[in-house]
This record gives C-alpha cells, sequence and structure tokens, in this order.
C-alpha cells in the first residue's frame, strides 16, 4: 500500500485528515524543486529569488529577511515567485486490528441478561466509530472471539471478519449485527491470532504508519485450552512480544476487568480503559470515548514527503510548511531540535522522507476543529527563526 503522492502531476487534490477533522488540502503544480546536483552555491536560492529566514542566494539559516521573536517568519506563498509547486499532504494513517469478546457473560453475567448493557451498546458504538466521517485517515479490521470450534489455536483468530478497511465504512455493520454473546472467552489465543494479524499488515507498509491491536472484553480470560489455557499472565506475555512495534490497548467493558491493567502493560499501554455498564447510553457513550483516546494517541503529526524524481534529491533548504486553519495561513519554522515547539523538522536531512511536527503545532493540529489543512511548497529557502540554523549548511 503506497501513501506517498508524487509531485508530477500537474494538479490534484488530496485528503488530509488532522485528528479527528477531514480537511481537503488541494494543490496545484509543475515539477517540484528538487536538486540536481549540479549546483555548487548554497540552496537558499538563486539570484533574485526571495529567499525567507537567510539572504537571496546564501544560507536560509540567517536572521535577515526575519524578524521578531522566535518562531516568527515572513510568510511563504504558493504564489511567491520562488516557488516551483506546492502540494496538500495527508498525516500518516493508522491502522487498528480490533479484536472483540463475544463470550457468554457479553450478554448474561451470573444469570442477569446484560445485553442492553453490554453487548447492544458495545455493538452500537462500535457501528458509530467504523462508519463516522470523523474516523477518515484511519484502517481498521474487526475480528471476534469466544469458544468456537477450534478456539484454541491463534489460526482461528489470525484472519478478521472484516479484514483491514479505509474508515468510514459501513462493511462492520452486518457482521456485529449477525454476532451474539456465547461460548467462554479464549483471549490468550485470540491475542495471538490479533498480533499475528497485525504484523501482516505492518509487513506491508513503508512509511512509518502505525498499527496497533485494540482489545475490547468484559473480563478476565477463561478457557478449557490444554495444554496452555488462557490466562492473564500469558496473555500479557503475548502482547509483549509485539509491543516494541504493535502496541495493545485493552478497553474493558463491564466489572469483571481487575485484571487487565496487566495485559495493557504487556502491550504498551496501561492503564487498560474502563468502560462503565450502568446503563446503555453510558456504555455507548464510554466506548466511543476510549476509541478515541486509542485513535488520538496513534496518531502521528508525521506527513510523508513525496520521492523525488529519477536521479533527483530534495533540496532540504527549500522546503517549507504552511498550516491554514479558520481562513489564515502560517508558515512554520524549521526548527531542527524542536527548540521552536511550533516548528516542523525532517526525520532526516540527508534522507528525508518526512515532516515531523514538533509538540506544540503537533497538539494543535491534533485539536483542529474547523477543517484546518497543510501544505508543503516547495522552490523557496526555507523559513528558521531567528538564530536557528538552516536544515543543511552547504
Amino acid at each position: 500500500m503506497a501513501h506517498r503522492r508524487s509531485l508530477s502531476s500537474l494538479s490534484f487534490c488530496v485528503a488530509a485528515v488532522i485528528a479527528t477533522v477531514g480537511a481537503v488540502a488541494c494543490g496545484s503544480s509543475d515539477d517540484s524543486k528538487f536538486n540536481d546536483g549540479t549546483s555548487s552555491g548554497s540552496s537558499g536560492g538563486s539570484s533574485g529569488e526571495t529567499v525567507f529566514g537567510g539572504t537571496s542566494g546564501g544560507t536560509s539559516g540567517g536572521t535577515s529577511g526575519t524578524s521578531g521573536t522566535v518562531g516568527t517568519v515572513k510568510p511563504v506563498s504558493a504564489t511567491d515567485a520562488c516557488a516551483s509547486s506546492n502540494a496538500g499532504v495527508d498525516a500518516l494513517p493508522i491502522y487498528l486490528v480490533f479484536m472483540v469478546d463475544k463470550s457468554g457473560s457479553m450478554g448474561d453475567e451470573n444469570g442477569t441478561n446484560v445485553l442492553a448493557t453490554k453487548w447492544n451498546p458495545a455493538v452500537a458504538a462500535l457501528k458509530d466509530f467504523f462508519a463516522d466521517p470523523t474516523s477518515a485517515n484511519i484502517h481498521a479490521s474487526l475480528a471476534f472471539f469466544s469458544a468456537p470450534n477450534n478456539a484454541c489455536s491463534a489460526g482461528s483468530y489470525a484472519t478478521p471478519t472484516v479484514a483491514m478497511t479505509t474508515l468510514p465504512s459501513t462493511a462492520f455493520a452486518s457482521p456485529l449485527t449477525l454476532q451474539s454473546p456465547g461460548g467462554n472467552t479464549p483471549t490468550l489465543p485470540a491475542m495471538q491470532g490479533a498480533v499475528q494479524y497485525a504484523q501482516s499488515i505492518a509487513a506491508g507498509l513503508t512509511g512509518g504508519e502505525k498499527v496497533a491491536i485494540v482489545l475490547v472484553t468484559d473480563g478476565d480470560p477463561n478457557d478449557n485450552c490444554k495444554p496452555t489455557a488462557s490466562t492473564t499472565t500469558n496473555t500479557a506475555a503475548a502482547a509483549a512480544a509485539a509491543a516494541a512495534t504493535i502496541k495493545t490497548y485493552v478497553v474493558g467493558v463491564g466489572n469483571g476487568a481487575v485484571n487487565l491493567d496487566q495485559i495493557a502493560t504487556g502491550g504498551g499501554t496501561a492503564p487498560h480503559i474502563q468502560v462503565n455498564t450502568t446503563s446503555a447510553a453510558t456504555t455507548s457513550s464510554d466506548l466511543r470515548t476510549a476509541i478515541g483516546k486509542i485513535k488520538k494517541s496513534q496518531l502521528t503529526c508525521d506527513y510523508a514527503l513525496p520521492p523525488p524524481p529519477a536521479g533527483k534529491t530534495i533540496d532540504v533548504n527549500a522546503v517549507n510548511v504552511n498550516y491554514t486553519t479558520g481562513g489564515a495561513t502560517k508558515t512554520l519554522p524549521y526548527s531542527a531540535a524542536c527548540s521552536d515547539p511550533g516548528g516542523w523538522h525532517y526525520d532526516s536531512v540527508t534522507t528525508p522522507t518526512k515532516i515531523v511536527m514538533c509538540p506544540s503545532i503537533c497538539t494543535t493540529l491534533q485539536g483542529d476543529t474547523v477543517g484546518g489543512k497543510i501544505d508543503i511548497i516547495f522552490g523557496c529557502g526555507t523559513a528558521v527563526p531567528p538564530g536557528e540554523p538552516p536544515p543543511a549548511v552547504k
């Protein structure tokens, strides 16, 4: 699956999603400005070119052309003479592997029918999340676990009921409707199967996208699997085995989740997130809130750079990042070590593949609820705040 977009076309429009907001970022361009390796001077700009954060024809790291406090830079626009192209960009998508407990206690708790406060509102909340337009830029899969045939086999849980699907989608609604609670809670093989599937998804991603498992369950592991029955300890160990690259989030639905923190600890996300089941409305609301927390924790502020044409390399000193929200556009400063928390930097100056936002602007982007967008402008000297060096001094 390729998520980087080439700038070789004359025009395009891509959907940029910031946190929970679907924002459309459009741009037109001819070719981006790339360095063909023939220039012997610095990359601040050619003669007569406006260079922000530096001097024309020199490096872009000086204070000439900037004024004010750290983070204050002159704006760079796609209409500037130096701009050769611009493009709206996508934040890197996230991939969530949902493993949902449909054991008997999700519908019957010690002889008490709890369908109305556990299973039914949980299903409704999941349907809403998968179909919600604000779930854009997220991909999700869905699997269930209880005690069917081969309940003790990890392989029986490694193929989800709904394969990894781009959200929003209605593909999850019917499978959720058709399920009903019953049987024991074989959490260990379900966890192992979820890890196998998550790893297969991660293996096909090359742009730094994140994959995580979301385990939704109402209680502790419980099955008759031999020789290794599900226990909290070995389920946590299965989550821990993948946690370096794939986190596991545990959502407890109901009152039987006293040991789920141990599984969440193994998955690198402790404590688990508890959902209150005192009423259907509370269950549904709490589950939506829990998924929202997971989504936000997985969202990055990384934006993939397009690959350069064959034989070319990106001129790292001639890239600018603009953030537009509420009708106002701001050029974000380059800040290699994020000394300016409202700035950005490359993942690597020598071999850049991503633009990474610094903490303050990242928080702003994730909290944007009015449809902001990020644009990358190629060709003009990179804007840096006073006293900051350029991305590369040549």
